[in-house]
C-alpha cells in the first residue's frame, strides 16, 4: 500500500521503472532508506552497484535463518533487514553492540557483524562511546534527535525536565520549557 501511494506500483500491482537518487535511495518493495554521511559523495560506480543491492529480493527477516548460506547476497541483505527490523522495535531504535550479541546466534548473524553495519553506513550509524559500541537506525533520528519518539520517552523527558534538566523536543529540537 505505501509503495503504491508513493507511485512505485501502479493501480494493478506492477512495479514501475524508478531509478535511484544520488542520495543512494529507491523507492522499490526491498529498499531500505539511505542516509549518507554529510561529506559522503558516491561515485556513479558505486551508485550503480547500491541500485542493484536496492532492488535485489531477499527472503523475510522472520524466517528461519539455518537455511540460508550466509555467502549468498540475498542471505546477507536479509542480515540488513534482521538488524533494521531489530532496531525499528525498540524505543530508542538503537542497540548497544552487547544487545545485539544477544540475537547474534538466534538470528544467525554474521561473525563480522560490524563489517556489515559499517559496510551499509548508509543505514546504520555506529557510535563508540568508551568501551561499548551503539548502533542507531539512521532512518530514526534527524542529527541527534529521535523524530518519533514514543508516548514513554516524551514522559521521560518531562520527568527529566521537572527535575531540573532542560527538556528537548526531539521533533524539533526546541525547548518546551
Amino acid at each position: 500500500e505505501r509503495l503504491a501511494r508513493e507511485g512505485v506500483l501502479d493501480s494493478a500491482g506492477a512495479q514501475k521503472r524508478v531509478r535511484i537518487t544520488k542520495d543512494g535511495n529507491y523507492s522499490g518493495p526491498n529498499a531500505f532508506k539511505i542516509c549518507f554521511p554529510a561529506g559522503f559523495r558516491p561515485n556513479t560506480s558505486y551508485l550503480e552497484q547500491l541500485e542493484r543491492w536496492q532492488r535485489m529480493e531477499f527472503p523475510s527477516p522472520y524466517l528461519n535463518a539455518r537455511r540460508f548460506e550466509l555467502a549468498d547476497p540475498k542471505a546477507r541483505k536479509r542480515v540488513v533487514a534482521v538488524l533494521h527490523e531489530l532496531l525499528s522495535l525498540t524505543m530508542e531504535k538503537r542497540m548497544t553492540s552487547a544487545q545485539l550479541d544477544a540475537f547474534h546466534s538466534e538470528y544467525m548473524l554474521p561473525h563480522k557483524l560490524l563489517l556489515c553495519l559499517i559496510k551499509h553506513h548508509g543505514i546504520f550509524y555506529i557510535t563508540n562511546k568508551g568501551a561499548r559500541s551503539t548502533v542507531l537506525l539512521k532512518e530514526a533520528y534527524d542529527g541527534s534527535n529521535l523524530i518519533d519518539k514514543c508516548p514513554l520517552l516524551l514522559y521521560n523527558d518531562k520527568f527529566v525536565a521537572l527535575s531540573g534538566r532542560r527538556e528537548i523536543n526531539s521533533c524539533n529540537g526546541k525547548s518546551l520549557s
